[in-house]
């Protein structure tokens, strides 16, 4: 198992790639799936458990976008640094308006700690109270060196191509 959280988009009849993480679920992702999230099945794992999240797409990226402006005003990270990645993740996520959903597969790292179902069920009750969840982060980011703090947020993963394609 390559041990990494997915996130796609949903743009009309396509499934198309957004991004991709390794060992854990950033930051990001759980602010793009936070706005009217649902419990859905995978697109890439055949099951027929809800294991996978979806959120609205257009207000996931203002979500986010909105975090990382506060995230600037908090000081964690240079803001030269974070002002690249901001405008990084605009332009990236820019060619992608247009897409209804924001689609999360977790599997992968839920299996850490037992089955994925179970896991999927923890994130959604995560993702469903944010706030806490951009909170929390906030403390760690805090606690974490400062060479840690950008890859922490999830935002320096952008891809058009990811390990599954969906179907």
């Amino acid at each position: 198992m390559a041990n990494r959280a997915y996130l796609y988009a949903k743009k009309g009849n396509e499934v198309v790639a957004i991004s991709e993480y390794n060992y854990d679920i950033p930051i990001a992702y759980k602010i793009l799936v936070s706005c009217n999230t649902k419990r859905v099945r995978s697109t890439i794992f055949k099951t027929p458990f809800k294991i996978a999240l979806q959120g609205d797409f257009e207000e996931g990226v203002e979500r986010l976008y909105a975090f990382l402006e506060e995230l600037k005003q908090k000081g964690f990270i240079s803001e030269t640094e974070l002002n690249e990645r901001i405008e990084e993740t605009r332009t990236f996520l820019e060619k992608h308006r247009g897409s209804t959903y924001f689609w999360l597969e977790g599997a992968e790292i839920y299996e850490y700690d037992g089955p994925a179902l179970l896991g999927n069920l923890k994130m959604h009750r995560k993702i469903l109270r944010i706030e806490k969840e951009m909170e929390s982060f906030y403390q760690e980011l805090k606690a974490a060196k400062p060479d840690e703090r950008m890859e922490m947020i999830g935002i320096r993963e952008w891809a058009d191509c990811l390990y599954y394609e969906t179907e």
